[in-house]
């Protein structure tokens, strides 16, 4: 599993993308979703961010290519206290009988003030 560890700012978006692979092949997303939650710790009932690919914090752009794009805009980031949170990447297949969840990566998100916020 991959350690990624993301800074952010509160006076601007995060857009980054991203392509999942194993070894030198790209991983075929079609049909699958994303979900990236975010907790001060790992350990906490609440999350303080959720990225999906239901709810725009996450988009699939190429499903073939493995690629797609992580977005936390501004005004969320506004909100968010600053500091340091843990998150991972969940990536789900859908299945007739059930979904299976495979860690993508985990890691750090620190967050500062922006100073053109």
């Amino acid at each position: 599993m991959a350690i990624v560890n993301i800074s952010t700012t509160s006076d601007q978006d995060y857009v980054h993308g991203f392509i999942l692979m194993a070894g030198d092949t790209p991983i075929d997303l079609t049909g699958q979703s994303m979900r990236m939650g975010v907790r001060r710790h790992a350990q906490d009932s609440e999350e303080q961010l959720l990225l999906t690919t239901e709810n725009g914090g996450i988009t699939i752009v190429d499903p073939p290519g493995g690629k797609f794009v992580l977005t936390i805009r501004q005004a969320t980031l506004l909100a968010l206290y600053f500091g340091d949170y843990e998150h991972s990447l969940i990536r789900i297949i859908h299945y007739a009988d059930g979904d299976i969840r495979y860690r993508v990566w985990s890691g750090t998100l620190s967050h500062a003030a922006g100073p053109s916020r």
